[in-house]
């Protein structure tokens, strides 16, 4: 199952599933901006080290500035990610609650019929057709016996 597919709640379930993919969005926005805010304290930092002329803790504050800088881009991809995933899940809220999250997967349903139901019974489908078979030759002998 996709973590963007909500068809099979109600609009309360959906609702709920909804506002904690928003929940983690803010969260993570919150977390790009922190990164941000590392990336530039440590730029700075890398800067005031070459003012003063020790390349190095200015060459250490840099692996910090290329750790901020990672950490930030990751961040950010997660960002997108969890914007797109937050789209698609409002529209297909809305979508709940227009219909009132009575949609029907049809595959699914099916599915449970043939496991509540079981497997279709050949053998006895077979027979039947044997027995029509058998019953249909003995009327054709019956038929020929009274003609003569």
């Amino acid at each position: 199952m996709l973590d963007t597919d909500i068809e099979g709640l109600d609009p309360k379930q959906a609702a709920e599933y909804v506002l904690a993919f928003i929940t983690t969005l803010k969260q993570t926005e919150k977390a790009v901006a922190a990164a941000e805010e590392e990336e530039k304290l440590w730029t700075r930092r890398v800067e005031l080290a070459r003012s003063k002329g020790d390349e190095g803790l200015a060459a250490q504050a840099q692996a910090r500035v290329s750790d901020a800088t990672e950490k930030k881009a990751r961040l950010q991809a997660e960002q997108e990610d969890l914007r797109a995933k937050v789209s698609s899940l409002k529209e297909k809220l809305v979508r709940i609650r227009m219909t009132g999250g009575k949609q029907v997967d049809a595959d699914l349903l099916l599915a449970q019929l043939k496991m509540a139901v079981g497997p279709p019974d050949e053998l006895g489908h077979a027979m039947k057709k044997e027995e029509a078979s058998a019953a249909l030759d003995d009327l054709k002998k019956r038929m020929k016996g009274s003609e003569g």
